[in-house]
């Protein structure tokens, strides 16, 4: 199974802001993380669109967790930022031509596959990841 790169950037957004009490911001978030801007907007909008983050905007204001990090589950957010889960054509939203369907067991057992893989990762909470995780520290300038 293979993730999109917005679940690799999203999981890593979470972390970052899991590991700080203060509040970030997008363009602290870019830099720590080598990510584009643009990329991280997006998913820190996504992300509290989801209940995962709160924003707030001005003075004293920033990117928090919305939600304690013992609260969030990995697979909850990969199931919110990939919602379709294809790994066969016959599991994706769109219209799938097939030659064995409607009657066809690979559907079932790939989506069998999808939902155990998401199971297993939402064994795994923000706290469980960033209890053995440190961000490297960046090097002073």
């Amino acid at each position: 199974m293979r993730l999109n790169q917005a679940s690799d950037f999203a999981l890593r957004i979470l972390m970052a802001t899991g590991q700080s009490d203060d509040p970030q911001t997008v363009g602290k978030l870019t830099e720590q993380l080598g990510l584009a801007q643009s990329h991280v907007m997006k998913i820190v909008a996504h992300l509290a669109r989801g209940g995962y983050l709160e924003t707030t905007r001005g003075r004293g204001g920033g990117i928090r967790l919305a939600k304690s990090p013992e609260a969030i589950r990995l697979g909850d957010v990969v199931r919110l930022m990939e919602p379709d889960l294809g790994v066969v054509a016959c599991l994706k939203p769109e219209p799938a031509v097939c030659a064995f369907l409607p009657r066809c067991a690979l559907k079932g057992a790939m989506a069998r596959a999808s939902e155990a893989f998401l199971d297993s990762l939402n064994t795994e909470t923000l706290a469980s990841i960033l209890a053995g995780t440190q961000m490297a520290a960046l090097p002073e300038m």
